[in-house]
């Protein structure tokens, strides 16, 4: 009994820190509070772990998301600066919120029919990128090497492999290159199922999700720095979605060029930028981790892409020359991906959103913008049957729920028999 009693000590301790640590880190670093729009911050491992004795690089399996973005559709700029604006021709504004409307003009105009494009941080991170790979792992960019790059259809994705293939170019000029992006890779690169994403918020989950959101809702401080008539912000504004636009732009921001020139995290207090976080971390939980409110399903959404990222290794492990594969897709790919792959605790299954900090689960962990996983396979010769591999989150060296040979390292035999049973359970039709 005193045993149970101290690991629910140690529990509560446990979840507690964790709570702390990642609201420390949003102090430290605003820009984590971005969730997908969080810019890349670069690997913080600057050093990877050796290869056991004998073992060399020998082929790269990657999947990445595009570079960052402007905001996809023109509401996203237009709406808050109409709110203001009407506001503004009354006389409702305060003086911080004339300069807040002076401000979202700005950064509606550098975005104008620029929607959902790549910026030029988006370009420079792929490009940064795939010079840290070809530098880490030389052995598999050689005259002999087969590079094949597929990306969704989505522009900023062709453009981002297409800024990556540019940057390999340059440093490995006889690199044999192959690069597409066509419907008929689709399926796995971005693959869409109809059930899973019909049931992602049904009406029980969303009740929940709703509840959750109202329990981290408070927009009273920030809108009357902005209007100057509470009488006004009851009959005209949606406080809640005016929040959620300026919190939106404040976050996707840091990626733009105007970046260096202002900002919107100033309107925010810690407290209400913890808040936003909170809820915009819960709805990616909901809609792509194990959330069993929905029936705790949803990364098997990436069945596909896993099977083909298995049956592609199976495939080249038996060619004798030096292979990469990239690919090129969306952030939505990405965080199911990781969860299905149970990396860094992002297989939690929980009903509670509450937990979440809690328990670590930090969307922005895993897919700020270029995101990628990188699967990095070794072998001693071609002849060599006992393959080896480590997995790479965003440049790091990540565990896996497999016995490692020598940590990151594991055996490709295992990973493809855990994960191909994990597959099958699901009885999708």
């Amino acid at each position: 009994m005193r045993n149970f009693l101290l690991s629910m000590v140690l529990t509560v301790l446990v979840t507690g820190l964790e709570a702390q640590t990642i609201r420390k880190e949003l102090c430290k670093n605003i820009r984590c509070s971005a969730g997908n729009y969080m810019v890349y911050p670069g690997p913080t491992q600057l050093r990877l772990t050796d290869a056991p004795a004998g073992k060399q690089p020998f082929y790269i399996s990657h999947y990445g998301r595009h570079g960052s973005r402007y905001h996809n559709k023109p509401h996203d700029y237009e709406i808050p600066c109409r709110t203001l604006a009407k506001a503004d021709s009354l006389g409702k504004l305060t003086v911080l919120g004339k300069d807040v409307l002076h401000r979202l003009t700005l950064i509606h105009q550098e975005a104008d029919d620029k929607y959902g494009e790549l910026t030029p941080l988006g370009a420079q991170q792929q490009q940064q990128i795939i010079k840290r790979m070809v530098e880490r792992f030389p052995e598999v960019f050689t005259d002999y090497s087969n590079v094949d790059a597929r990306s969704t259809t989505l522009l900023r994705c062709y453009l981002s492999m297409e800024n990556a293939m540019m940057q390999l170019s340059r440093m490995r000029p006889h690199v044999k290159i192959q690069h597409n992006a066509t419907h008929r890779d689709m399926y796995y690169l971005n693959q869409l199922d109809r059930r899973l994403l019909n049931s992602k918020m049904d009406s029980v989950t969303t009740a929940c999700y709703n509840a959750y959101v109202q329990q981290n809702e408070d927009n009273s401080r920030l809108m009357q720095s902005l209007f100057n008539d509470t009488a006004y912000i009851r009959q005209y504004v949606d406080a809640k979605e005016l929040n959620s636009q300026l919190f939106k732009l404040a976050s996707n921001l840091q990626g733009a060029e105007i970046s260096h020139q202002l900002t919107l995290y100033d309107l925010f207090t810690d407290e209400e930028i913890y808040r936003n976080w909170k809820k915009d971390n819960a709805w990616w939980y909901v809609n792509y981790g194990f959330c069993t409110l929905n029936g705790g399903k949803q990364p098997f959404s990436q069945r596909n892409l896993l099977r083909k990222i298995i049956n592609d290794a199976d495939s080249l492990i038996l060619s004798d020359k030096p292979n990469v594969q990239l690919r090129f897709g969306h952030e939505t790919v990405i965080l199911p991906l990781v969860c299905l792959l149970e990396i860094n605790g992002m297989d939690l299954a929980t009903d509670n959103l509450e937990l979440l900090d809690r328990k670590g689960w930090a969307a922005y962990k895993v897919f700020p913008m270029s995101a990628n996983l990188q699967f990095i396979f070794y072998r001693e010769s071609p002849a060599d049957k006992d393959v080896l591999f480590k997995v790479l989150l965003n440049e790091n060296e990540v565990r896996l729920p497999l016995k490692s040979i020598d940590s990151p390292y594991y055996h490709w035999s295992d990973f493809r028999e855990y994960y191909l049973k994990k597959l099958d359970t699901y009885g999708a039709p």
